[in-house]
């Protein structure tokens, strides 16, 4: 999960975790466990995510939840 990506994506959009935790309907905790990486969501909490982040486009999600901020693209590092 790319932890980095998501919670900038997350702090961009809410400013906060508990604000995207309000906005989604998880406890805080929960979301801010998956939003820092110490929780893997499965398949149903990823597309909760993308809908109440707004994230409708392949690429989007694709960097948004399987890209980390150490590459350019998925699977691309930056010193490549």
């Amino acid at each position: 999960m790319a932890g980095n990506v998501l919670r900038g994506t997350v702090y961009e959009k809410f400013g906060s975790c508990s604000k995207f935790a309000k906005a989604i309907g998880w406890s805080g905790r929960k979301t801010c466990d998956i939003v820092n990486g110490r929780q893997i969501p499965n398949a149903t909490e990823i597309s909760q995510m993308a809908e109440t982040l707004c994230i409708n486009e392949p690429e989007e999600f694709l960097r948004v939840f399987f890209c980390d901020s150490k590459t350019t693209k998925c699977g691309q590092s930056q010193t490549a």
